[in-house]
């Protein structure tokens, strides 16, 4: 059992797609929020210590839409930042449920090589939390991507860790390899435990029962992860205070008490510095194998309807991405058809997208099981079942357009319907 020497403190904003607020105002606000996490940045630029403000974009899809208005000036003061490590950028599009199956996955990790080859944001790590689990392939995907390490923060309402937590691991995949991942506390943990809010409370009532649990369990390393979030706890915006409260921290610390001997030091960091330091303790990695079962995400029977849907809208798309590639094979490329017999280039992305926000892991506001016909609860009904609906119909127009143009490559009265 070793000594906690340190904790590694990673600073983000919850992404729940509805619940807190209306999606569009979560939007809206998750824009606010990477606007006030490159003020708070920049603030501590010129500083180079445990305590300098560092912020992790837990999930793509706020990036995404941030990336469509922000200015240049914005794109080039959080480049610079993200170049610093100041701001670290996550590869998974939201926290996902298991209704994915790999093709979806896959289309919800294309953005990850667009932000290395046009922003040239080194997309090394990816983090969900709130969900319990997910399927078993998803270890490869991650891998496909470039992904080095994965950590995912549990929502046990409902559910539970399949291991004790928190556990770093080496997960491995079906196909052998195996893939870093952290098995930690709840997203919102660091605040609860106090960090941040309250040293004396961090110092003799939290900390200390941490440490126990932590023998308990016998965690093996001298390094802890613990996330933080502000405390409005979902779709919050960056904490100014933590930079202060980790500084005050580790100069208690300094003084040399007798009691702060089991206290660790605390450092504001990101995923990639959380498993540069994992990497000189790989030898105490344990390896576990299988599929990470979710049991959290219930509230899918409540829209069997939609859900059903939604599957019928990414066969669709399936089947127009198969035809489309026959029709490419063929020299028969979207570009190089009449403007009337194509979609407009944006419109499969769009049809993906309402497709993989559908099955994103919010479901109803935070009222809506007390207050059912609330205005909140009745409003993000209405943004999430047009997902689904917004999905289909663009799903139906994708593979029409694809199946029309092959029959116009099918020459009639030969035998099996030959194709040009």
């Amino acid at each position: 059992m070793s000594t906690i020497e340190e904790v590694y403190v990673v600073h983000h904003s919850h992404t729940d797609i509805g619940y807190t607020h209306d999606q569009p105002t979560v939007w809206e606000l998750q824009r606010r929020f990477i606007d006030r996490a490159i003020e708070l940045a920049e603030r501590d630029e010129s500083k180079n210590a445990p305590e300098s403000f560092e912020w992790t974009v837990e999930t793509t899809g706020p990036l995404l839409r941030w990336l469509e208005t922000a200015s240049e000036r914005q794109l080039e003061r959080f480049v610079s930042l993200e170049e610093q490590g100041r701001i670290e950028v996550t590869g998974m599009l939201g926290n996902l449920t298991p209704l994915y199956d790999q093709t979806e996955f896959v289309e919800t990790l294309r953005p990850i090589a667009r932000l290395r080859e046009e922003y040239g944001f080194d997309v090394r790590t990816a983090m969900n939390g709130d969900v319990n689990g997910h399927n078993w392939p998803l270890v490869d995907r991650l891998l496909d991507a470039g992904i080095e390490g994965f950590s995912m923060a549990i929502n046990r309402h409902w559910g539970r860790a399949p291991l004790e937590r928190p556990l770093a691991f080496r997960w491995e995949g079906p196909s052998g390899r195996t893939l870093p991942t952290y098995s930690g506390f709840q997203y919102g943990g660091g605040y609860n435990l106090g960090i941040g809010r309250d040293i004396d409370e961090l110092r003799g009532r939290w900390w200390p029962r941490v440490r126990n649990y932590l023998e308990s369990i016998d965690y093996p390393l001298p390094i802890l992860l613990i996330q933080t979030t502000h405390p409005f706890f979902d779709n919050n915006p960056p904490l100014e205070r933590l930079p202060e409260f980790v500084r005050e921290w580790n100069e208690s610390l300094a003084d040399g008490d007798e009691d702060d001997e089991n206290l660790p030091r605390l450092r504001i960091a990101t995923p990639a510095e959380w498993w540069d330091a994992v990497d000189d303790h790989e030898e105490k990695l344990p390896v576990h194998r299988g599929d990470w079962t979710d049991f959290w995400n219930f509230g899918t029977i409540t829209s069997a309807r939609e859900t059903a849907i939604n599957r019928e809208s990414r066969r669709r798309l399936v089947t127009a991405d198969a035809v489309e590639a026959a029709l490419t094979g063929l020299g028969a490329d979207a570009g190089d058809r009449p403007p009337s017999r194509r979609s407009r280039p944006d419109q499969r992305g769009e049809a993906w997208w309402s497709l993989a926000f559908y099955d994103e892991h919010t479901w109803g506001a935070d009222v809506s099981v007390e207050h059912p016909e609330d205005d909140d609860t009745r409003a993000q009904w209405n943004h999430k079942a047009n997902e689904a609906y917004e999905a289909r119909s663009l799903s139906t127009l994708q593979r029409r357009d694809a199946v029309a143009e092959l029959a116009r490559r099918v020459r009639p009265g030969t035998e099996g319907g030959a194709v040009d």
